[in-house]
């Protein structure tokens, strides 16, 4: 009996979570919705939108993984230096 009650306990919290985010469901709907509006009704200005948008993303990944890239570049002197200083703390 009890693990037919704790069955029913998971897919009741199941039924709960799902039912409360009708919300975010109906808000992303809703979104699609008027961005599909927006592509029939100003279909170039949409396309122009949505280039710049890409664009401007592109830049900010770019920076960011040529960033990322010098902080990867100096992990295995970081790392050789971290363990001297350790191999001289504890085994001198």
């Amino acid at each position: 009996m009890e693990s037919k009650n704790f069955a029913m306990s998971i897919l009741d919290n199941y039924v709960k979570k799902i039912s409360s985010s009708w919300w975010d469901i109906f808000i992303t709907g809703l979104l699609f919705f008027i961005f599909g509006l927006i592509f029939i009704i100003w279909p170039e200005e949409a396309v122009m939108f949505i280039a710049y948008i890409v664009g401007i993303v592109a830049i900010l990944v770019g920076v960011s993984i040529m960033y990322n890239s010098f902080k990867v570049k100096n992990i295995e002197k970081n790392y050789k230096k971290m363990k001297e200083d350790l191999l001289g703390k504890f085994f001198d």
